[in-house]
């Protein structure tokens, strides 16, 4: 999949940044949960990447009671 070529790249280069969103992925994807997970792949092809497309693209509304 075009996820094999971002292997080509390290963890730390691939890490999306995640300081301006408000979901929950954000809240709990790590670093380091990030380079554990990134090289596995589901039988039928899915990768991390894959999965977390969605909460990297919508970064969920604004924090209750904040801005």
């Amino acid at each position: 999949t075009h996820n094999k070529y971002k292997l080509k790249f390290s963890a730390e280069e691939e890490f999306p940044d995640l300081s301006k969103h408000n979901n929950h992925m954000a809240k709990v994807l790590t670093p380091a949960l990030y380079q554990r997970l990134r090289d596995k792949e589901t039988p039928s092809g899915f990768t991390l990447d894959d999965v977390i497309q969605t909460g990297v693209d919508n970064p969920g509304g604004s924090r209750p009671g904040g801005p």
